[in-house]
């Protein structure tokens, strides 16, 4: 069992260096990829779904912190979605993600930069923006630019979308680090002490989830006309969410 640790105060802005000592050390993360630890598989297909659904005439699709991308094809099959542009700041799991994208059916590009300063310049546009367990990494202050910024790339009727940890509505984040770490020690049983360990110090360094009702009210702050969430996990520790442009 791990000791509880307090966790550190919230920062200004990301903490780029922080996160990416973590994902230097991917097979980490795989790990947790392969065993399903975080319903990559049935949000993935809750995408895969939605994109079916409601986005018959979209185009670019966005992916910022792409990791690998192992899950992207499946996602995108027989959906509208012409072009997919990935990004992250790693150039490791970036050549990871060009041998995943092999079978992808559709124009693809990777970029080698940071999500929030690829957004922050507006290098594109895009019909759907894809956030997979990456918006939670911004500080309050840089999740509201972000929301506005992304806001506006997106065309009218356009899809942000994220699946990112969420507090409860009566919970702080102590409160859900420690709920966290709890389901992790009861069910992520296939790391090692090692490994979790690792977990622990990256999720308590660099991860911080807000509530539903606030990225609801922040994203309608921002321009978009509605904020649902879509899926939640089994634990109640992470949610898909959709913003509406």
């Amino acid at each position: 069992m791990w000791k509880r640790r307090i966790a550190r105060p919230v920062p200004e802005v990301e903490q780029i260096d922080q996160v990416g000592d973590f994902f230097k050390e991917w097979e980490i993360y795989q790990k947790v990829e392969e065993n399903d630890y975080l319903s990559h598989r049935e949000v993935y297909a809750l995408l895969h779904r939605f994109l079916l659904a409601h986005c018959p005439h979209a185009s670019v699709f966005l992916d910022l912190g792409c990791g690998d991308a192992e899950f992207v094809p499946k996602a995108l099959e027989g959906t509208a979605i012409r072009r997919y542009v990935g990004v992250d700041f790693s150039k490791q799991v970036l050549e990871l993600a060009q041998e995943h994208l092999t079978p992808l059916q559709c124009a693809h590009q990777l970029v080698e930069q940071d999500f929030y300063e690829f957004v922050r310049e507006a290098k594109t546009r895009a019909d759907v923006i894809w956030m997979g367990l990456t918006f939670h990494h911004l500080p309050l202050a840089q999740k509201a630019t972000f929301l506005h910024l992304a806001r506006r790339i997106l065309p009218e009727n356009g899809y942000l979308l994220m699946y990112e940890p969420v507090l409860l509505e009566d919970e702080t984040r102590d409160q859900f680090l420690e709920r966290s770490w709890q389901n992790l020690n009861r069910v992520w049983l296939a790391m090692s002490p090692e490994e979790l360990q690792k977990i622990q110090t990256h999720v308590s360094q660099c991860d911080f989830p807000e509530k539903f009702s606030l990225l609801s009210r922040l994203g309608q702050e921002h321009g978009f006309s509605g904020v649902k969430q879509l899926f939640q996990d089994p634990a109640k520790l992470f949610s898909l969410i959709g913003f509406q442009a």
